[in-house]
């Protein structure tokens, strides 16, 4: 009975590992289209009048399926505070970022490739909040990215390649803003409904954009197909599916655990954009891409707890 017991944890210890890759996988995939999405539709739009749309759009799709479900509403006010804090940098800064980055012409790709230093970040937080011991993997894939991304961003400040000062300074904006909104929210998560969250975030983000829409931008929104598309797309597929599957992670995964995920979305981002944008990438970002995928495998080992192996006592007599 005991093995019986013993083989069944083992089994649902795989399911639920099993779970998490595959919830993780499809989080990447939905969440590195939106770099391409973003880019299909800025043509129509100016970047905070184009988030206002979307933050708007999906902050009130949500509410409605709230009040439908009757999902409890957070009691404290704390509550409140945190997810409208964690869902202005969570989305609004880290949203920010990257559309000026590509309104200002950065590629999907490479702006996908600055937001993949977001692990690195996000374990340099953990590891000073908690104070825990610092493996030498973890410092070997922390230069890694750093490297890969230096090498990209260098090579194409020096090269036609469309990069320049501004977009690069707008892409670690974002960057920052994701950072600090994924851990600050793992820090002071409420517990409340992944619906709730998408809510109160993309509300409170809704906001911010609409000032400044209003403070630096003309308003102006020329209506194609290409832009109700796009902001479809960003509204349902990243900004409710994408952002709720990572609310799913962040419930069961360490805080950097989740943020290595974000490693794969520069690779898918620039996969759709080579068919949608004609956009290949360049040698320099082939070769950043190369120094993250090594940098991925290091830290994920570096980040994976040893196990203990225990072995059955030796038989008596």
């Amino acid at each position: 009975m005991d093995g019986g017991r013993g083989g069944r944890a083992p089994a649902a210890g795989r399911r639920g590992n099993l779970r998490v890759t595959l919830i993780a996988l499809a989080f990447v995939a939905v969440y590195g289209s939106g770099f391409v999405g973003g880019r299909y539709g800025l043509p129509y739009a100016e970047p905070f009048t184009y988030l206002t749309i979307r933050f708007g759009g999906t902050a009130l799709v949500l509410l409605a399926l709230v009040l439908c479900l009757r999902i409890p509403w957070p009691r404290t006010r704390s509550a409140y505070v945190h997810l409208a804090l964690s869902g202005v940098l969570l989305q609004g800064v880290f949203s920010t970022g990257v559309f000026y980055a590509l309104y200002y012409g950065m590629t999907p790709a490479v702006s996908a490739l600055i937001i993949a230093l977001q692990p690195i970040l996000v374990w340099l937080m953990v590891s000073v909040a908690t104070a825990r011991k610092v493996r030498p993997l973890s410092v070997v894939a922390l230069v890694g990215g750093l490297l890969g991304v230096a090498l990209t961003v260098y090579q194409g400040l020096a090269s036609a390649s469309g990069l320049t000062a501004t977009n690069v300074a707008f892409g670690f904006l974002g960057l920052a803003g994701l950072s600090t909104g994924q851990f600050y929210y793992q820090l002071k998560n409420p517990g409340t409904h992944p619906l709730l969250n998408g809510v109160l975030q993309s509300g409170s983000s809704a906001v911010v954009m609409l000032a400044g829409a209003l403070a630096f931008e003309t308003g102006v929104v020329h209506w194609t197909r290409q832009f109700v598309l796009s902001e479809l797309w960003m509204a349902v597929g990243v900004s409710m599916g994408a952002l709720s599957l990572l609310f799913v992670l962040m419930r069961s995964e360490s805080a950097d655990r989740v943020a290595s995920y974000f490693y794969g979305v520069p690779i898918v981002a620039a996969l759709i954009a080579w068919p949608m944008l004609g956009q290949r990438p360049t040698l320099a970002e082939a070769g950043g891409f190369a120094v993250i995928v090594v940098s991925i495998v290091l830290f994920n080992r570096s980040s994976r707890a040893p196990e203990r192996t225990v072995r059955p006592p030796l038989p008596r007599g």
